[in-house]
């Protein structure tokens, strides 16, 4: 298991910094909807699932994909009776801002919107009607004793002034400095000033195009490795871009073979890791789509733009499908005791089969389980 998951706060005794912030969502939460802001990397989704655990509520994210039923969502219980805590990350994303105007409004749950940019035009409206608590950058100081801590539970020497370097370079992202941590300490007993030149200062600018240009383009296995380091995207979706750039940028049938060889081996490790939670894989898989699609390329490479991934295009082609089956599977669930997998699986299917068959009669089915005209021609096929 990574540091960074290892050592995350669990529970209100567990948090160090920013510990008047999450006081505060505690003890607003249940009376208004609060808007939780701050830098990238200061703690706010931890702060926020610690709070969600003090309160014993389970988190429902709502995203893209069910904002459609997001009020009905916020309106109910969860299947084992607790409170839920609906969460939105980054709402100025969401396309239907409006929908989320209305989940403020109407949701009978406690709502918590999480942003690193409370400044953006589309949360001006939103705003107004949150409570609104800030997660602050915390101070080299506070990190670097945080990795002191952290330095004792894993048995690691270290000085603190190596520690206070990291922090610095972490420019306040804990994430980052806990991951540096582990990055220049696993399997040491002491980690020493020399340690620290394989770590670089961070730039929190990094996009996608930069590292396939850094990756596809340059010839440098090392930078190839280290363009991901501060890239705000999943390993899965970060492979997904590069599967679909290799063939645009490579020329030499080659260079192409290898590249793919590399990227299915890396592929094969992030499939475990997401099986298995176990992200210490990473460190294999990394390098393996990044330096080792690097070192593949041995000839000239032909000039192209970067393509978005098709998997991703054709993914938001079916959405529409994907998110009436995930209302449907809500919505059944609360009555049938199923989970929403099972429901996609097993009960859709049969009742197409009924409807089908005329045995069971639409508007009955609507009836009992609140479907709309677009969910039952759905299930009509």
């Amino acid at each position: 298991m990574m540091w960074s998951t290892k050592h995350k706060p669990k529970k209100k005794e567990d948090i160090s910094l920013n510990r008047k912030a999450l006081d505060e969502i505690i003890n607003n939460l249940m009376n208004a909807p609060i808007l939780v802001y701050g830098h990238i990397g200061s703690g706010k989704s931890t702060i926020i699932e610690v709070a969600a655990a003090e309160l014993d509520c389970e988190v429902v994210e709502i995203t893209d994909d069910n904002i459609d039923n997001a009020v009905s969502i916020s309106q109910t219980a969860s299947l084992s009776g607790r409170k839920k805590l609906i969460y939105l990350n980054n709402p100025q994303e969401i396309k239907k801002i409006k929908e989320v105007g209305r989940l403020i409004k109407e949701t009978k749950n406690p709502l918590i919107l999480e942003s690193s940019d409370a400044s953006h035009k589309r949360l001006r409206t939103l705003k107004k009607k949150c409570a609104q608590v800030n997660i602050r950058k915390p101070t080299s100081a506070s990190v670097a004793k945080l990795l002191d801590e952290i330095c004792v539970r894993e048995n690691v020497k270290a000085d603190k002034i190596l520690l206070r370097e990291i922090a610095d370079n972490a420019g306040g992202d804990i994430r980052s400095a806990v991951i540096d941590l582990e990055t220049i300490a696993k399997g040491r007993k002491e980690i020493k000033k020399e340690h620290l030149s394989i770590l670089e200062s961070r730039d929190r600018s990094v996009d996608i195009y930069n590292t396939l240009s850094r990756i596809l383009v340059k010839k440098d296995f090392d930078d190839a490795v280290k363009s991901t380091w501060n890239l705000d995207l999943q390993p899965r979706d970060t492979l997904l871009w590069i599967d679909e750039n290799i063939p645009r940028v490579y020329r030499d049938k080659t260079d192409i073979y290898r590249a793919f060889y590399y990227l299915s081996r890396a592929d094969s490790y992030i499939g475990r890791i997401y099986e298995r939670q176990y992200w210490g894989l990473l460190r294999y898989a990394t390098p393996l789509m990044t330096g080792g699609v690097n070192i593949a390329k041995r000839n000239k490479i032909k000039p192209s733009f970067f393509q978005f991934p098709r998997y991703i295009i054709e993914l938001s082609k079916t959405k529409k499908e994907r998110g009436l089956k995930k209302s449907i599977g809500s919505k059944l669930s609360l009555k049938l005791h199923a989970s929403n997998k099972i429901i996609a699986q097993q009960y859709i299917l049969l009742y197409r089969t009924l409807l089908g068959e005329k045995i069971v009669s639409p508007d009955i089915l609507q009836k009992k389980y609140r479907l709309s005209s677009d969910e039952i021609e759905y299930l009509l096929g």
